[in-house]
């Protein structure tokens, strides 16, 4: 689907293909190194494009999840994935949700297009509990779950800890659809 940011650019929210392989890669890397927010280190995502490639195959043909690219003048900037937590037939109806986008190109929407193509896919897979979690300093972030619907429903206190020691929680959110 084709968006109007904005800043009047225009965004292209589709899944990937086995040729998006390699920016990928770049455009993980790139948002490791540019936030504190995520679950990772910089550097610690390490996959070849050959890997990568076969993750992009393996999700196209996948009832449990899918995977969305941001791409805003040929350029991916930013990505998500959604999937069932658990193929247990108990946990059918819950899903996770992920996020990340390029610094320079937060604020413009493009989070808020990525999350309504993760909600229609809810929607099509009868998803009826989607999850995430937040750190909870992470303000922009959770303002913008918050203004999907999302809940919060915990805190995980010392959820992530950094390389210098210092730790931060993580809201866990929910909406219901």
């Amino acid at each position: 689907m084709e968006y109007l940011l904005k800043n009047g650019k225009k965004v292209v929210i589709r899944t990937p293909v086995e040729a998006d392989a390699e920016n990928l890669i770049a455009l993980i890397a790139a948002v490791d190194g540019e936030t504190p927010f995520l679950a990772r280190n910089p550097g610690e995502f390490q996959i070849s494009v050959e890997q990568a490639k076969s993750i992009i195959a393996d999700i196209q043909s996948s009832t449990q999840g899918t995977w969305f690219v941001a791409e805003c003048q040929g350029k991916l900037v930013g990505q998500c994935s959604v999937g069932r937590i658990r193929a247990l037939r108990r946990y059918q109806h819950r899903a996770e949700v992920t996020f990340l986008v390029l610094a320079d190109y937060c604020g413009m929407g493009i989070g808020g297009r990525l999350m309504e193509e993760c909600l229609r896919w809810c929607r099509e897979n009868q998803i009826t509990q989607v999850e995430l979690g937040v750190v909870t300093t992470n303000e922009r972030a959770f303002a913008m779950y918050k203004k999907f619907g999302f809940e919060v429903m915990g805190t995980i206190p010392n959820a992530l800890r950094y390389l210098d020691g210092t730790s931060v929680d993580e809201y866990q959110m929910v909406k219901f659809l």
